[in-house]
């Protein structure tokens, strides 16, 4: 029976750094098959998994509703029948619903054998209470159907502004546990052992660790618990065009390969442009951009909040964008 582990999350939010820190502390000695669910034609993340052994396929052109319960199906077969995994990773596209993203791997479980052992959620404490106020449904959802919680850059809040990030998670989710350690301190096994009992729990499974059956009321039940070629396999793309929307809330992306080399100062200025509304609703973009001097900038922006970094790179320049009513000829201006 194939584990199968879902990571699902706000864009941005910090899927995949999570499930390197997975990768690292968890899953040491197994060979997992990482499944990465973009929302537009063009990968990124794919390219941010820092194990080399590990198997990455990218499902891209991620427009959840001609995609993920299709596509992905087939894609999450393909990978148990090709790699004969014992675990996948599935990291759906920040616009996930994880009810549907259940559904396809119950559906992909008629052709073999696997089961999905956690659902762990991200979600960025620095961003949520603006992102849930302009997000519509999907990012409720995800908060509202979340098994467990993981907050990421809770260091950059104060006790007071965490309390708060909570209140409006039990708002939407009034029992699902929620993990608000820095990263640094978060061991990845406990989570992983706390993720795997959520479920059995919630799914009205015997628990992994106790050996009890729990019911999907039972929210008082606590343990304690102490506890190398890397392949990019685009297969499942479709042969979209680079501008979609498939009415996931109006969020359409675009994708930009600029040849152009960026300054520090250049680079700065183009991530602080996504914030003024000039150029549309930005929630996210991100890429791989040409520094001045060689190599690569990786460029991250979330909702108003952009970051670069200095990254061992060499494949093409592509920068991606994701939000409502996207201006194409000012951000083409601006790249």
């Amino acid at each position: 029976m194939i584990a199968v582990d879902i990571i699902t999350g706000f864009l941005g939010a910090g899927k995949t750094t999570l499930i390197n820190k997975l990768l690292a502390e968890a899953y040491a000695g197994e060979h997992p098959v990482i499944i990465e669910n973009e929302f537009g034609d063009v990968g990124i993340d794919d390219s941010l998994i820092e194990n080399p052994e590990i198997q990455v396929r990218l499902l891209a052109s991620g427009c959840i509703c001609c995609t993920l319960i299709s596509g992905f199906v087939e894609g999450l077969a393909e990978v148990a029948e090709k790699y004969h995994p014992t675990r996948i990773i599935v990291e759906p596209t920040g616009l996930a619903n994880p009810a549907d993203v259940l559904a396809a791997c119950t559906e992909a479980a008629k052709r073999v054998p696997l089961k999905v052992r956690t659902l762990i959620t991200v979600v960025n404490a620095e961003n949520i209470i603006p992102l849930l106020s302009v997000g519509g449904d999907l990012f409720h959802n995800q908060i509202s159907e979340a098994e467990i919680i993981v907050l990421s850059c809770t260091q950059l809040l104060g006790a007071d502004e965490t309390e708060d990030v909570k209140l409006a998670i039990r708002e939407l989710n009034p029992h699902t546990p929620i993990l608000e350690k820095d990263w640094k301190e978060l061991d990845a096994l406990t989570l992983l052992a706390l993720a795997e009992e959520t479920r059995a729990r919630k799914s009205g499974e015997v628990c992994p660790l106790c050996g009890h059956t729990h019911e999907h009321h039972d929210h008082d039940h606590d343990h304690e618990h102490e506890q190398n070629g890397q392949e990019h396999d685009h297969a499942f793309n479709h042969d979209h065009e680079h501008d979609h929307d498939h009415g996931t809330d109006g969020y359409s992306s675009l994708a930009f390969f600029p040849e152009r080399v960026f300054s520090p100062e250049l680079a700065e200025m183009l991530l602080a442009s996504l914030s003024d509304g000039a150029c549309g609703d930005i929630l996210r973009a991100k890429g791989f951009l040409r520094k001045s001097g060689g190599g690569f900038y990786r460029a991250e922006y979330v909702y108003g909040r952009g970051e670069l970094q200095d990254i061992n790179y060499d494949g093409p320049p592509k920068f991606v964008v994701i939000g409502r009513d996207l201006d194409e000829p000012a951000i083409s201006a601006l790249i």
